[in-house]
């Protein structure tokens, strides 16, 4: 078999090189102009497509450890207390309050919710509750009721509908140096640390969220007919209102407890999305990318007729085997690569080696002319002095 000459080597790096860098130019710049930016089109993701394809194969298998309790819309101290009281019967093991409680004080409604909160154990409640004017008279002794603090953190990246698929996992307080997690993490340091210390060892600032499971969800008229299934298991507690709503990877209106619900099943479950190191990804896309170029110019070199088909066939088997293995390798083993510039690479493969091909006819062509200048100024330099000498 003849052996690719140093052109073909030179060929196949420029390609690849070329094409990797204009799919990332033409992935990521256009995204970033403020534009698509407000649009919402820049939160077009392949583990948005991933999640949504896996969480629609099937049923779902159900978290029992994990129960969703939710008050009607317009609830207030008094709806909190009911609840609360009922949920003390059945002696859950944790209990995360994502409630934002407005309305005037009345003293003996919040002579009940004190009375439920003492009543309750491990009950969890948002830090942004004390910052409300109306109930920082009401949190302002929490230690005395028992009630663990956390915060609510839904990574919505600041940006009006921002899809949220990951959750931001701790942050250290630059004033007292503590260390403070989202309201989800907090109730589960009280049921699992092991778990949320191992979260924590991970050293990354944000992780993706896993929506492979479902979960039981009562309104809270519905406490007692469930005790049992409440019994020792982590209750999240809100309020179901269209305020609380976010676009996610698998829902366009998810409510914000029902993502809180789903962060915890990833710590506690351990399922953690793991994104392909960058390293690996670009070592992949440059190995593949020149082995087809190479495919390429043996096609077109030895199948001239049939060159092009042959190329273009390629071209598609690769590109669908690429987005299906990457599947595949997201639903069975939990590990996402972020391929969609990949994806578009293989796609502008072949118009990328057919314009090296075009500016190489034209380079040759250049150096053709240059080569023949010289004899071409000698011999315009003998005509002349020819006339010259016949006048």
């Amino acid at each position: 078999m003849k052996l690719p000459s140093k052109s073909d080597i030179v060929k196949v790096l420029v390609v690849a090189v070329v094409t990797i860098s204009l799919s990332r130019m033409l992935v990521y710049v256009p995204l970033s102009v403020s534009f698509f930016a407000s649009s919402g089109v820049a939160d077009i993701n392949q583990f948005d497509i991933y999640s949504d394809l896996q969480h629609s194969q099937g049923m779902m298998p159900y978290e029992d450890s994990i129960v969703m309790v939710t008050l009607p819309e317009g609830s207030g101290r008094y709806e909190l207390a009911e609840a609360l009281l009922m949920l003390s019967e059945c002696e859950p093991a944790a209990i995360a309050v994502d409630v934002e409680l407005r309305g005037e004080k009345d003293p003996d409604i919040d002579g009940m919710l004190i009375d439920a909160f003492k009543a309750c154990k491990n009950v969890v409640v948002p830090c942004k509750a004390d910052c409300l004017d109306d109930t920082t008279l009401f949190f302002a002794n929490p230690r005395e009721l028992g009630i663990k603090w956390g915060y609510t953190n839904l990574d919505t990246r600041g940006r009006d509908n921002a899809v949220i698929r990951s959750f931001t996992t701790f942050y250290v307080d630059t004033n007292t140096c503590d260390t403070i997690y989202s309201l989800p993490l907090q109730a589960l340091k009280l049921v699992a640390p092991g778990r949320v210390r191992e979260l924590v060892s991970h050293h990354t600032s944000r992780e993706y969220i896993n929506f492979t499971v479902d979960f039981l969800t009562l309104s809270y008229e519905e406490i007692p007919d469930w005790a049992e299934e409440l019994k020792g298991a982590i209750v999240m507690l809100g309020v179901d209102t269209r305020r609380d709503v976010y676009r996610t990877s698998i829902e366009t209106r998810m409510l914000g407890l029902k993502i809180h619900a789903y962060t915890a099943t990833t710590v506690l479950r351990g399922d953690y999305i793991r994104p392909l190191g960058n390293w690996v990804a670009e070592a992949f896309a440059f190995v593949v990318i020149s082995l087809f170029v190479a495919l390429n110019i043996y096609f077109s070199r030895h199948f001239p007729r049939a060159g092009g088909f042959m190329v273009r066939t390629t071209n598609y088997i690769l590109f669908f085997s690429l987005l299906i293995s990457s599947f595949v390798l997201f639903a069975e083993r939990a590990v996402y690569s972020d391929c969609g510039w990949f994806l578009m690479a293989i796609a502008f493969c072949p118009w990328a080696t057919d314009i090296y091909t075009l500016l190489h006819i034209l380079v040759s062509k250049i150096e053709a002319w240059w080569r023949r200048l010289p004899a071409a100024w000698q011999a315009l330099r003998r005509r002349l002095h020819r006339t010259s000498e016949q006048k």
